[in-house]
């Protein structure tokens, strides 16, 4: 349990929630309805760590980090619904950030982008999802990952594809998206 627990520890306010919660998806078996959420919290923490691990030898990379962040939005947005089929990334990727995100989830990315075109604006929050999924796009049809930059912890960052001003840092982003994979997976658990 330890990687797990390792993992998630920090997203709850007690190392004993944190314990009740991968234990309780821990010991569902197989022959379980709920044993998808034992599946969600293991490839959560999977993609989540190659995110994580991604900086070690591509540095400076923020958008090729996204990729695996929103694989993992798409795929447990895709493992919730039980959809079996091929495609709709974009549908999951938008059902995950919709679905699973707390309010002051969704006010941090709505507030986490500026237009260039209007810097006192923010891009609001379908358009900051929209904005994520289409420097995903530009990562795997492109294979543009080095022209977009996250806030540096510093400063904003200014980017001119898109043109927008990112007032977000990159783990912010993350911690958002592990968030949203608990509400996920506790939802899944509730399930009768």
């Amino acid at each position: 349990m330890e990687p797990w627990l390792s993992f998630y520890c920090p997203h709850f306010e007690s190392m004993k929630a944190a314990d009740d919660f991968v234990r309780e998806c821990e010991d569902l078996q197989p022959s379980t309805p709920k044993h998808i959420a034992k599946i969600m919290m293991h490839q959560t923490q999977r993609l989540v760590s190659i995110v994580d691990d991604l900086p070690k030898f591509r540095p400076h990379n923020e958008p090729l980090q996204l990729l695996f962040l929103l694989m993992c939005t798409e795929n447990i947005a895709k493992l919730h619904d039980g959809f079996l089929g091929e495609g709709k990334s974009r549908y999951y990727v938008n059902r995950f950030f919709e679905k699973f995100l707390s309010n002051s989830d969704k006010d941090a990315l709505s507030y986490g982008f500026t237009a260039n075109v209007d810097p006192l604006s923010s891009i609001g929050f379908n358009k900051a999802v929209d904005l994520l999924y289409d420097i995903r796009c530009d990562v795997v049809h492109e294979g543009n990952y080095t022209d977009f930059a996250f806030h540096d912890g510093q400063m904003a960052m200014l980017n001119i594809n898109p043109d927008v001003t990112a007032e977000i840092q990159f783990v912010g982003v993350r911690d958002i998206v592990v968030r949203g994979c608990i509400n996920a997976i506790k939802d899944t658990l509730l399930r009768p």
